[in-house]
């Protein structure tokens, strides 16, 4: 079961990375950073997980891996297993801005 917490690590194409939180339950997805929360959707299919993330600014001060933005969204494709996730995806509105996404399961749900 994938529903849970998880701890994520994350690295742009703009050679920028950081760590963050997200929960995952019932296809939904919630969580942060020090500057930014996310939501969004995900779905799983034949252990590949695809999600669609959108990451608000909350802090003006904080800059993310895409630098200075308020607002973005973010859709993603890996492998998933029980415990843990490896991703690679791209800006929605900028598709040469990429990035990785490691994910451990931390809880269950």
């Amino acid at each position: 079961m994938i529903d849970g917490l998880w701890v994520i690590e994350f690295s742009s194409s703009l050679n920028l990375s950081g760590t963050g939180i997200l929960v995952l339950s019932k296809n939904r997805l919630f969580g942060g950073d020090t500057g930014y929360y996310y939501s969004g959707n995900y779905d799983i299919d034949n252990n590949i997980l695809t999600a669609k993330i959108i990451a608000t600014r909350f802090d003006t001060n904080s800059i993310s891996v895409f630098g200075s933005k308020d607002q973005f969204t973010l859709e993603i494709k890996g492998k998933l297993s029980d415990s843990e996730f490896s991703a690679r995806g791209n800006l929605q509105d900028n598709p040469n801005l990429t990035i990785y996404v490691k994910g451990k399961k931390k809880e269950n749900m």
